[in-house]
């Protein structure tokens, strides 16, 4: 009997975590996906924010206890600034930095959300791209730096971007058009045939801010669209 009722119990907690678990995606998807998509993207021309399995692998990244990711992500989304941006510089100068949401969604909502954003992404076997020429700025100068001397140069950046292709490759993501990479040259602004660290980082961002610029009327538009949501879930 007690075996049964345990059982009943376990059927019901289940459900009910289920159902919740349902919601809160359904929040997202009213509230939050017109800026942050649930899918790898293969197209960046039209985002307007970083997709959730990047968003996600950072904040995992900097905030590993479930407990205080939620924490953040509920403060972070009312109350967003640079100095608690957890996402590479390069991202905001990208996509510029995230407009509060109160008035929006909910403090109820936000926990609901963030809980079930951070059990579901980024699943286990997801990486991350990026990097110089790649379609997300996961990677670091380090990443590039292969030999630690605190330079890269040419060999190590084509090294990198051909093991990355061959990841793609094996996971089943459609290549990159190796035509599209910058050039090491335009990498490496003194031309001595090394990328320090300064270049790098000024590369990324100079890159990423002539994209934001070509993307403000889109950026706007979506802004517009999410102040005038006004869905009771």
């Amino acid at each position: 009997m007690r075996r049964s009722i345990l059982t009943i119990a376990g059927i019901l907690v289940a459900t009910t975590s289920l159902f919740a678990s349902a919601d809160a995606e359904k929040i997202f998807d009213n509230k939050c996906a017109v800026c942050h998509i649930k899918t790898i993207p293969t197209d960046r021309s039209s985002m307007v924010g970083p997709a959730l399995f990047g968003v996600m692998k950072h904040v995992k990244m900097a905030y590993p206890n479930r407990e205080d990711a939620v924490d953040f992500m509920v403060d972070y989304v009312q109350n967003p600034s640079k100095e608690k941006a957890i996402c590479m510089p390069q991202k905001i100068a990208y996509f510029g930095l995230m407009p509060s949401q109160k008035g929006l969604i909910t403090p109820k909502e936000l926990k609901k959300v963030s809980e079930w954003m951070f059990d579901n992404y980024p699943p286990e076997n997801f990486r991350g791209r990026g990097g110089m020429g790649c379609a997300q700025s996961c990677s670091t100068f380090v990443d590039f730096d292969l030999n630690k001397d605190g330079v890269i140069v040419k060999a190590e950046l084509l090294s990198v971007r051909a093991d990355k292709q061959a990841k793609r490759a094996a996971q089943g993501f459609p290549m990159r058009n190796a035509a599209n990479a910058p050039a090491f040259k335009t990498i490496d602004a003194d031309g001595d045939g090394k990328v320090t660290q300064k270049e790098f980082t000024d590369f990324q961002i100079n890159r990423k801010s002539s994209r934001m610029n070509s993307n403000i009327p889109l950026i706007l538009g979506c802004l517009k669209e999410i102040n005038d949501i006004k869905l009771s879930i």
